[in-house]
C-alpha cells in the first residue's frame, strides 16, 4: 500500500532535515554577527601612597657627633648621655656606654671611630641612658668600673625608685661593675692620667662621679652638670640639690679657663658655663629658702616662680625639668 504525502507534509519533511542537519555553507555577508558585549572594567583605583619608612626604635641609633678634644680625646654624642673616649697603644678607654638598646651600635661605631674595642669603661653613675651598655660592653671585652654606691643600685643591693613611683630592677649580672671604689682612683693610659673623682656628697645620684684627664685637662662631668639645663636630682637614688652645689663647686677648683667640660648631656662647655649653673643653683636654693621662711606652702612656693629669672637660660626646650619641678624639689629639701 502506498502512502501519499500532500505538499504541504513534503515541505514540512524537508524543513525539518535541514534543521536538524544543515551543513551548508553561508555566505557571511548574508549574516548579521552580535558580539557579546566585554566585561566592565574593574573601576580606577588612586594609586596607593607609599608605604612610610619604619622608624628606628626609641635609643636605639649609635653615636651620631665625634668632637675632637686632643691628644686622643674625644666626646661622643648621640642618644642619652654623652660618652667619653680615650684611644692609643694601651687600650681604649670609654667613659659611660649610654643605652642597653643602642650598645651594639655604639659598640660597632666606636670600632670603627677607635679601630677596637673598648679595654676600660667607667659609669659616672648607675644610670640607664649612661650605663645601660654595660653588659654589651663587658661581653665584648671591656672591664667596667665604677663607684661603689652605683654597683649597689645596678645590682639591687640598694633599692632605687623611679619618677613613678616604682622600684627600678636590677640590671643583669653581666652588666655590673666588676671594680669599685669609694674615695676615687687614678688610670695611667696612653700618656694621661685620668682621675675619677667621686662628688663630695649625692648630687644627681648617690654614686656620681666626675673623670678629670690631667694632662688634657678635660673634665667629664657625668650628670653632676647637664649644659643650660635644670638639673635632675633623682631623689629616689639619694640625689641631692645641696649636692650638685658641691659638685659643681668641687669641679670649678679642679678647672681652669681653658679646661673643656663634657657635661652628662649638652654641648662642649667651659668652665664659666659652670660658674653660671653654680650660680644658678645657689641662687634658686636661696629664692626657694626666703619662701620657706616666711611659711609658704609648696603651693604658694611654686606659684611665686622663684627660678624665673634663671628660665631664659636654663629652662629652654633641651631641659625636661622645669622651673616648677626644680623648686618642689628644693622646697621638699629644705622642708626635711
Amino acid at each position: 500500500m502506498r502512502t501519499l504525502l500532500t505538499a504541504s507534509m513534503l515541505i514540512s519533511a524537508i524543513g525539518f532535515s535541514a534543521c536538524v542537519a544543515d551543513n551548508t555553507p553561508r555566505d557571511p555577508d548574508l549574516y548579521v554577527h552580535v558580539r557579546e558585549p566585554d566585561p566592565p572594567a574593574p573601576p580606577k583605583l588612586p594609586n596607593p601612597e607609599p608605604a612610610p619608612a619604619t622608624a628606628p626604635a626609641p635609643n636605639s641609633q649609635a653615636f651620631a657627633h665625634v668632637v675632637d678634644l686632643g691628644q686622643g680625646v674625644s666626646m661622643l654624642i648621640g642618644q642619652g648621655g654623652n660618652l667619653g673616649l680615650l684611644t692609643g697603644n694601651d687600650g681604649i678607654f670609654l667613659i659611660d656606654d649610654q643605652y642597653a638598646t643602642n650598645a651594639a651600635a655604639n659598640l660597632a661605631k666606636i670600632e670603627e671611630v677607635a679601630k677596637g674595642k673598648p679595654k676600660y669603661l667607667i659609669n659616672t653613675h648607675w644610670h640607664g641612658d649612661h650605663a645601660g651598655g654595660n653588659a654589651e660592653f663587658a661581653t665584648a671585652g671591656a672591664t667596667v668600673f665604677a663607684s661603689e654606691n652605683a654597683r649597689k643600685r645596678l645590682t639591687g643591693e640598694v633599692p632605687s625608685t623611679n619618677r613613678q613611683g616604682g622600684v627600678t630592677p636590677a640590671s643583669p649580672k653581666p652588666a655590673w661593675p666588676v671594680v669599685t671604689f669609694v674615695s676615687g682612683v687614678d688610670f695611667h693610659l696612653n700618656g694621661q692620667t685620668i682621675r675619677a673623682i667621686p662628688a663630695p656628697r649625692p648630687a644627681h645620684t648617690d654614686g656620681d662621679v666626675m673623670i678629670y684627664f690631667v694632662e688634657a685637662d678635660i673634665l667629664h662631668m657625668g650628670d653632676t652638670y647637664m649644659k643650660d639645663r635644670y638639673p635632675f636630682v633623682d631623689t629616689g637614688s639619694g640625689g641631692t640639690q645641696l649636692g650638685f652645689i658641691e659638685a659643681l663647686a668641687k669641679a670649678i677648683e679642679i678647672t681652669g679657663s681653658s679646661t673643656k667640660i663634657i657635661p652628662g648631656h649638652g654641648e662642649l662647655a667651659t668652665e664659666a658655663d659652670l660658674q653660671a649653673a653654680l650660680d644658678m643653683h645657689r641662687g634658686a636654693r636661696a629664692a626657694v629658702e626666703a619662701l620657706v621662711k616666711r611659711g609658704k606652702s609648696l603651693e604658694e612656693t611654686i606659684a611665686a616662680k622663684p627660678l624665673a629669672q634663671w628660665n631664659a637660660r636654663f629652662g629652654g626646650a633641651g631641659s625636661f625639668i622645669t622651673d616648677d619641678a626644680y623648686a618642689t624639689v628644693i622646697y621638699n629639701e629644705l622642708k626635711k
